[in-house]
């Protein structure tokens, strides 16, 4: 398909992604080392931030199957996180919320700032409550698991390491 369009593999898992568009996804799959799942356009989206914006649910649970994808990677104009474009899908607040489900389960960050100095929680539309919910949940999940691993005992004279018995 890549030498009939004269788009490189690259070129194609952008577009497959928007177009939510399996076959061309598992085509370009089934050629390993003939693209780069994190590739970019000029403006930093990936095929994930493409996936996320277009509501193509579908090619999101495709991608996030590809070994090294990266899901938090910031886009240069906005420095968005696929996880910032899904929370901003409107034409299906449904969608919206199973591709920032998939997004979060394989590690995306819902605390990450985006240029504006926002979070995915404030992109969300206001009647989308269940959206709001999961990621205040993962965000609480994030720092109950950071203060844990701050909290471990190391032996190493650290106050956490002094007891008050």
């Amino acid at each position: 398909m890549a030498d009939s369009e004269g788009a490189t593999n690259n070129e194609l898992l952008l577009v497959a992604a928007k177009q939510d568009s399996e076959d061309i996804l598992e085509d370009i799959f089934s050629q390993p080392g003939t693209y780069d799942i994190n590739h970019s356009d000029a403006i930093g989206n990936t095929a994930l931030h493409y996936a996320a914006q277009f509501g193509s649910l579908t090619a999101a649970e495709l991608l996030l199957q590809q070994p090294n994808i990266k899901v938090n990677l910031q886009n240069k104009l906005e420095l968005d996180t696929p996880l910032h474009k899904a929370v901003q899908y409107k034409d299906d607040p449904s969608v919206a919320l199973e591709i920032a489900k998939l997004l979060i389960k394989h590690g995306a960050d819902p605390t990450k700032q985006n240029k504006n100095k926002q979070k995915p929680q404030q992109l969300v539309d206001s009647g989308n409550q269940e959206l709001k919910n999961l990621l205040q949940k993962a965000a609480l999940a994030l720092q109950v698991d950071a203060s844990d691993i701050a909290q471990e005992d190391s032996d190493d004279g650290s106050p956490s390491d002094v007891s008050d018995d």
